[in-house]
């Protein structure tokens, strides 16, 4: 059975399964096994799971976290988790992002307070890539549409960069998904 935090990531991934997109995945003891069917937006496998792939940095809320690839509840108690299959900082597609928002480290507690134009500064190695919020949307835990190459747009290929950060709402419930959209603005750092 499923506690309180992990159901969140649960249900996000049951509608995978229930739909046929999710090709191999299964939910065992409660965690996700974070075997997606990469989209063509997304990058070549090599991450392993629970890999610290990048940091995440919000100057308006003071958020400092690592981000982990996959979203199994051990990786969301230390930072935010990488949606597997979805495009990774600075590529092509949608940088899907999860983390809690009162519990562990509750990397998104307050990302309800950002606003259009505030910076999303996601730092892989010395190159930072900065990405500016258009939105924010509070959506049904089914809704996946935020997962799509280009958030929200059902079937959309890749033609842009962009990052969403997904978390329950309201605060304490499970029952909607905060999301915050924002498109790709510019790289700064050695990798540029």
């Amino acid at each position: 059975m499923l506690d309180r935090m992990s159901r969140p990531a649960a249900t996000l991934a049951t509608g995978f399964l229930t739909t046929g997109l999710l090709t191999t995945g299964m939910l065992a003891g409660g965690f996700l096994t974070d075997a997606l069917a990469p989209p063509a937006h997304a990058a070549p496998a090599g991450a392993r799971r629970g890999a610290v792939i990048a940091k995440i940095g919000i100057r308006r809320i003071g958020l400092k976290a690592r981000v982990l690839h996959g979203i199994a509840p051990e990786m969301l108690q230390k930072g935010a988790g990488h949606y597997p299959g979805t495009a990774y900082p600075g590529r092509e597609g949608n940088v899907v992002l999860l983390g809690h928002r009162t519990t562990y480290l509750a990397p998104f507690g307050r990302i309800n307070e950002l606003r259009r134009g505030d910076p999303i500064v996601l730092s892989v190695g010395r190159t930072s890539y900065v990405y500016k919020v258009r939105g924010k949307r509070i959506i049904m835990p089914t809704d996946r549409r935020a997962l799509e190459a280009v958030p929200f747009k059902r079937g959309s290929v890749a033609n842009g960069k962009y990052v969403t950060l997904i978390t329950c709402h309201p605060k304490g419930s499970d029952r909607r998904r905060l999301v915050v959209v924002g498109a790709f603005h510019h790289t700064s750092g050695r990798g540029r």
